[in-house]
């Protein structure tokens, strides 16, 4: 190993550990499904740690919704991977997945072996309610970032109200993405006509400069 590999192993480690330590505590801990995760995603990675920006947070977030699997997860696993390349891959995934395999099994077998009892029925009733406000917050939250004009904002709102009518997720994804593309490209080449019809324009201010 050369001397520079040196200086830079020990930086690793330490993304490693920062890794491990923040996906094990949020794989025992972040309860109420991908949405919720997410938010304390962006809470811990974003807000506190700042190892991403909004934007790069939400590209990440656009690429797992158009693939195939569990959205946390996968955006555990591109985290780690922004943070410390493979390793860092294999790190957060592994660190997110195994406490909550583990708690899954758990709250399996006592739901088989006590979930009929009243008090374990009232126990799931209050927890309803409490995922549903995480999960709104979450939506909240990033769905202000995500919006960034009224372009944006028409397509979320078509797209959540198609979502309704049983279209297909994936199609609105790409079409949400194919409406937002071409509309930026039209406008680019809007500004680039305009550019080239004023620049004819300039010769005549040509005098007015020489004097």
């Amino acid at each position: 190993m050369n001397p520079q590999d040196a200086r830079t192993e020990p930086s690793l480690q330490r993304r490693l550990i920062e890794l491990a330590a923040l996906f094990l505590r949020l794989g025992f801990t972040a309860f109420g499904g991908p949405a919720a995760h997410i938010a304390m995603m962006h809470d811990e990675v974003v807000k506190r740690r700042r190892w991403l920006n909004d934007q790069e947070f939400l590209d990440l977030l656009g690429a797992t919704n158009l693939i195939p699997g569990p959205n946390s997860t996968e955006m555990a696993i591109h985290i780690g991977f922004r943070r410390a390349g493979w390793l860092g891959l294999l790190m957060g995934g592994a660190c997110f997945i195994l406490p909550a395999m583990a708690i899954v099994m758990a709250l399996a077998w006592t739901y088989v072996e006590y979930g009929a009892t009243p008090a374990a029925a009232w126990l799931l009733c209050g927890v309803k309610p409490v995922m549903v406000a995480i999960v709104a917050l979450a939506l909240f939250d990033l769905g202000r970032r995500a919006v960034k004009d009224a372009l944006t904002l028409a397509v979320g709102i078509g797209a959540f109200a198609l979502s309704f009518l049983q279209v297909n997720e994936i199609a609105l994804l790409f079409a949400g993405g194919a409406v937002v593309m071409m509309a930026s490209n039209l406008q680019r080449i809007r500004q680039g006509c305009l550019h080239d019809l004023s620049a004819p324009l300039a010769i005549f201010s040509l005098p007015t400069l020489a004097v």
